[in-house]
């Protein structure tokens, strides 16, 4: 193999293994407008488990506008416009299919008037899940006898029925996960938004599940979001000096720790609902440790104690949540998922050893070169159980 072939191949090589990520404009009526990666600078977005996506970038205005104008023959200001227009982020594999990741709205867009005579825009968008932060379910409609995801399902009709409440959310007909918990709710009025309500009935004990608004605006639920890595660890090793991440932090703590949970939830003075829900055995390894939490939009006994039952559950136990930033080359070939369940390894010393864990993904922060190529992920972990 001659010298040129070699470097023929290694580029051949390089680039089948790269990820490649691409912007585009949609309406919100779910037609596309145009792409724009070409003019994208600074792309950064977070993903995180059953919460709002946030994405970042930044634009020439200049460049950009000229473009909308000369090239795609659209109106810069009706199709890039906050609270309406939508962008869509695109992931591509080496020489793969181009597959969409997830889409958004954009929330804010300031105009920067730079030192050097430039102009741009710095984009701040937010995922579907958040056009339900400033609705709030209907206080006359109550649930006897419905099973959880069904009540998150209609709370997302509910507000997509009243006139100009329709943001294009699909709710399939199947495919769609249920638990087996059938549930009464009420909610009081106008305390907790759509969205905190879906999410706090993901969280609950005794029926859990998650959920995910796919780029299409189908919402998607699921017993758990993410799967078992069998094909990818984190491993450090601090004896033969091995790493196969770029940095990290182990953190730790008893910041968050609680295990006697005061949950309370309507009503005033002697009429008011409490319940006190307790951990024995994280009282005997931290002694008591207390919080109130305010439920003031539940009025229901039952449903107040499943809320401070969860709420215990998330804050019982020390922080184990390791943090690390990897490049694209320390990645697997098939994409680190939000909830997939990755094995940690940390030998060398006891302090160490003490965070080796099977742990799930809770958080994806994502950084993109200007050439839009990965360039470091870093993923927030949560221990799930122990690595045998």
């Amino acid at each position: 193999m001659t010298p040129e072939e070699r470097r023929d191949l290694f580029k051949r090589t390089r680039a089948s293994k790269q990820t490649h990520f691409g912007v585009e404009l949609w309406s919100r009526d779910g037609v596309r407008i145009c792409e724009i990666t070409p003019y994208v600078r600074n792309l950064y977005w977070v993903e995180e488990r059953n919460e709002a996506e946030v994405l970042q970038f930044s634009l020439d205005l200049d460049a950009f506008e000229d473009y909308m104008i000369k090239e795609v023959g659209a109106d810069p200001v009706s199709n890039f416009r906050e609270g309406q227009t939508e962008i869509k982020v695109k992931e591509r594999r080496g020489t793969g299919p181009w597959v969409y990741l997830f889409g958004t709205q954009i929330f804010y867009a300031p105009i920067n008037l730079n030192n050097d005579g430039s102009l741009s825009i710095s984009v701040n968008a937010h995922g579907y899940l958040n056009f339900f932060k400033d609705r709030y379910p209907n206080p006359a409609v109550k649930y006897t006898g419905v099973e959880s995801v069904q009540i998150s399902r209609n709370l997302i009709t509910q507000a997509q029925s009243v006139t100009d409440g329709d943001y294009g959310i699909i709710l399939p007909a199947g495919g769609y996960y249920t638990t087996t918990k059938i549930r009464d709710k009420t909610f009081e009025q106008y305390t907790s938004s759509t969205k905190l309500q879906i999410q706090r009935l993901t969280a609950l004990n005794d029926g859990t599940f998650d959920f995910k608004f796919l780029p299409d605006k189908t919402y998607m639920t699921y017993p758990a979001i993410g799967s078992p890595r069998t094909d990818f660890r984190i491993v450090f090793d601090r004896k033969n000096f091995r790493s196969s991440v770029d940095s990290g932090i182990l953190n730790r703590g008893a910041n968050n720790l609680y295990n006697l949970i005061h949950g309370i939830g309507s009503g005033f003075g002697a009429d008011q609902l409490i319940t006190h829900q307790s951990d024995v055995a994280s009282q005997h390894e931290f002694k008591v440790r207390e919080l109130p939490v305010q439920f003031n939009e539940v009025s229901n006994i039952d449903t107040l104690i499943e809320n401070a039952q969860a709420r215990l559950e998330r804050v019982k136990q020390l922080l184990r949540m390791p943090q690390f930033t990897m490049s694209g080359a320390d990645l697997p070939d098939n994409r680190l998922e939000i909830g997939d369940v990755v094995p940690v390894v940390m030998t060398g010393r006891r302090l160490l050893e003490d965070m080796t864990g099977l742990y799930r993904v809770e958080r994806l922060e994502v950084h993109v070169d200007d050439n839009h190529f990965l360039q470091a992920v870093t993923p927030y972990f949560e221990k799930t159980g122990d690595y045998a």
